[in-house]
């Protein structure tokens, strides 16, 4: 990690997914200044690195949960359609991934056509990544 670096700063270590996305400022040993943006300004805050991951790793370890609760859906139900939303968000905050972060994907589930589309889980990840991580 360096200096203006997308990150995400972690509000809860036991749950995947559960941050707030800023970028560093500045470095110092076991520390870093990051600056978060909110509806009032930028905030700027310390904290130690082990607090905050690079936004590439933050996307990886969600999108490695979705993908693996959805094989799962997939081997226990059939179909991720058959499952209402609030289900499938349920789901994956009983694989880890934090509640808001869940519910986000699910959201973005609901963007793809997975009856006509030619891969929909593939176009239901890369819009998961490009949600966290900005890639298009």
């Amino acid at each position: 990690m360096k200096v203006g670096d997308s990150v995400y700063l972690v509000t809860d270590q036991l749950k995947t997914g559960a941050g707030i996305p800023a970028m560093i400022c500045e470095m110092q040993d076991s520390t870093v200044k990051v600056a978060i943006e909110e509806t009032n300004g930028t905030r700027v805050l310390q904290a130690k690195t082990w607090d905050v991951l690079p936004s590439s790793l933050f996307t990886h370890s969600v999108l490695n949960i979705v993908y693996q609760t959805y094989l799962e859906i997939e081997r226990d139900c059939g179909s991720i359609l058959n499952l209402k939303p609030d289900a499938v968000i349920r789901e994956l905050t009983e694989h880890g991934l934090e509640s808001q972060t869940a519910r986000q994907c699910v959201d973005v589930l609901n963007e793809v056509d997975w009856r006509s589309a030619k891969l929909p889980l593939r176009q239901w990840l890369k819009r998961i990544r490009s949600f966290y991580y900005g890639e298009p």
